[in-house]
Formats: C-alpha cells, sequence, structure tokens
C-alpha cells in the first residue's frame, strides 16, 4: 500500500524537475554568455557634426547617417574572430510635429539608432534584424522648448576576417511616427563612439 501512494509523488516531482529544467532552457536561451575574451584595441570617434531627421506626413518615417565608414581592425589571422564591443552616446533633440501649431506634450514618433556592421545587423546584438536599436518613444517635448537628452546604447558584434581584417561600422538615425498624426523628426547633436576589440 505505501509503495502505490509514493508513485503519484514520484511522478509529480519528476515532473515538476523536467518542467523547471525547460523553462530554465528556454529563459537562458535569450541570453548569451562571451566568456575569457582579451581587450586587445580601442577606437574612439568623436563627431560634432548633426544629424538631422525629419517628415510631415502621417506614418511616415526618415533615416539618415551619424556615422559612416567607421574602421576597426581584427588582429586575429584568416578565419579567426574578435567580439566588437559598440558604445555609442548622442545627444539628441526630438521634435514635436503639430502641424504647424505651438504646442507641447508627448511626440508620435519611435526613435531609433540602426548599427551596421561590415552592412549587416550585429550578432548578437540586440538590435532587429535590420540593426535597428530603440532607444525612445513618446518622448515629452515642445515645438518653443524641444527636448535635449543623452541617450546611449551598447551592441556587441562577433566578426570574423574572411578575407580582411578590417572591417566597419555604421551609424543612423531614425524617426517613426506611430500614431500616423503630423510625422516625426529628431536631431542628433554631438555624439561619441568607442569600440573595444577582443579576441579569444
Amino acid at each position: 500500500m505505501r509503495f502505490a501512494n509514493i508513485f503519484p509523488r514520484i511522478t509529480g516531482f519528476a515532473l515538476a524537475a523536467i518542467l523547471i529544467v525547460l523553462l530554465s532552457t528556454i529563459e537562458t536561451t535569450a541570453q548569451v554568455v562571451i566568456s575569457n575574451e582579451k581587450l586587445v584595441a580601442t577606437t574612439f570617434v568623436v563627431n560634432k557634426k548633426p544629424t538631422t531627421v525629419s517628415c510631415s506626413q502621417p506614418g511616415c518615417s526618415a533615416k539618415a547617417p551619424i556615422l559612416t565608414s567607421i574602421p576597426v581592425t581584427c588582429p586575429a589571422a584568416k578565419g579567426g574572430t574578435c567580439t566588437f564591443h559598440i558604445s555609442f552616446d548622442a545627444k539628441i533633440t526630438v521634435d514635436l510635429p503639430c502641424g504647424g501649431h505651438d504646442c507641447g506634450g508627448q511626440s508620435d514618433s519611435a526613435d531609433s539608432y540602426q548599427f551596421l556592421v561590415d552592412g549587416a545587423a550585429p550578432t548578437p546584438g540586440p538590435t532587429t534584424g535590420e540593426g535597428e536599436y530603440f532607444f525612445a518613444r513618446y518622448v515629452a517635448s515642445s515645438t518653443l522648448d524641444p527636448s535635449r537628452q543623452s541617450y546611449p546604447a551598447s551592441v556587441i558584434a562577433t566578426v570574423t576576417n574572411s578575407g580582411s581584417r578590417h572591417h566597419s561600422i555604421d551609424v543612423s538615425l531614425r524617426c517613426v511616427e506611430t500614431l500616423k498624426y503630423y510625422g516625426c523628426g529628431a536631431v542628433a547633436l554631438w555624439s561619441t563612439l568607442r569600440v573595444d576589440v577582443f579576441q579569444p
């Protein structure tokens, strides 16, 4: 009689343990751990040129480059890999299009940077498949005194030296008018970029 009562408990405990293991596996797949790499080089870029994006149609989007073809070298041999840690910061002014009227409130836009490493989205990122890194949405602003804030971003890219040790990084600014009212606009003022190069 005792064995008959114990069996359902063991099965319940075993089932619970299996579910915990399965759920833990699902949870940790979104997380990428890169370890035991050494810092081998750093590239700094300072940009004082403003970049403006704007559009005035409901549901429109606009994009413009902030930094183009920033050269970064991976010192590994052909076929070797490096990990780039890309740290970017820009002072952003978000416009508040109001159909030509003075107003204040929340902008209708989703604002993002687009990071491209050798023309492709950095992996593991985090970015979208197009390299977009969203940093703001519905920012409070005013047409008379537009908001100006620092928006940092941190992205990881693993690169492989196929034909060359030289790689390039592009960073663009993009706004998307999400509520389909008056359009969107943003200005990236001074910005800085730091790329740390790591090797296994």
